[in-house]
């Protein structure tokens, strides 16, 4: 209220002195020059930094840059643990078919084959048959002497039973094993040197499996062999009769 009254008082005042207003109108005057324009206020530049403010807001992430050309590789790191396997991949197109190396090594197994083949197909023919290594014990339960057991074996393209190995010799006890009281005879003799056995082809033996006391040769005629169980040779007069047991081989 104070400023408001000495604001009127003052106003008052003034208009006392002030002239008293023409009543006649006068004409404008012609207006002046203008003024030269001022010189330039100083840059706001030159005054000094405010406070930094607090962080704004996280912004939206930005398109991602220009690629630009691949630095060189960096030094190879340590091998990593091995890692679990991988799925069993697809099958593979087949190859291209080969070529013989060698045309008359394939002639050759081939004709090896069907030789086996053969061998079994005659062997299985008998009663009892055994595989023996590359070769085959046979036998029909036949009890005959030594010459005509030669041959009957001969005779069906095979050779009289000669067991060259221990081996051999037990697997020719479990052929005639099925045939009681039968001992076979085995192809060798001494007829030609007594005492000195020799097989078929009159090749000195390379083993034998002879019993106690064995080879007696009692009655002085006793030139042939036949084996018992369990396995043990003995001779035998020819002329007597024994299973006959043949071996097959190609």
């Amino acid at each position: 209220m104070y400023y408001q009254i000495q604001l009127l008082i003052v106003g008052e005042a003034q208009s006392l002195l002030e002239p008293p207003a023409l009543s006649c109108p006068a004409l404008a005057g012609i207006p002046g020059t203008p003024g030269h324009n001022g010189l330039p206020g100083r840059d706001g530049r030159d005054g000094k930094d405010g406070r930094a403010g607090a962080p704004g807001p996280k912004g939206d992430k930005g398109d991602p840059g220009v690629a630009t050309d691949q630095g060189p590789p960096g030094e190879m790191g340590p091998a990593g643990p091995v890692g679990p396997p991988g799925l069993k991949g697809d099958r593979g197109d087949p190859g291209t078919p080969g070529t013989l190396a060698n045309d008359s090594l394939l002639i050759s197994e081939i004709q090896a084959l069907r030789g086996r083949l053969s061998l079994l197909e005659k062997a299985s023919g008998y009663r009892t048959f055994r595989k023996v290594g590359l070769k085959y014990y046979v036998t029909d339960g036949l009890v005959a002497t030594f010459d005509e057991g030669v041959k009957f074996c001969s005779d069906a393209g095979a050779t009289l039973v000669l067991p060259r190995t221990e081996g051999e010799n037990q697997a020719l006890t479990k052929v005639f094993a099925v045939y009681p009281s039968s001992q076979p005879f085995i192809g060798a003799t001494d007829r030609k040197h007594e005492g000195h056995f020799f097989d078929l082809h009159d090749r000195p033996l390379a083993f034998t499996k002879w019993g106690s006391g064995e080879p007696s040769n009692s009655g002085g005629n006793e030139d042939c062999i036949a084996i018992y169980l369990p396995g043990t040779w003995h001779d035998f007069n020819c002329d007597t009769n024994h299973l006959i047991i043949c071996e097959m081989t190609n």
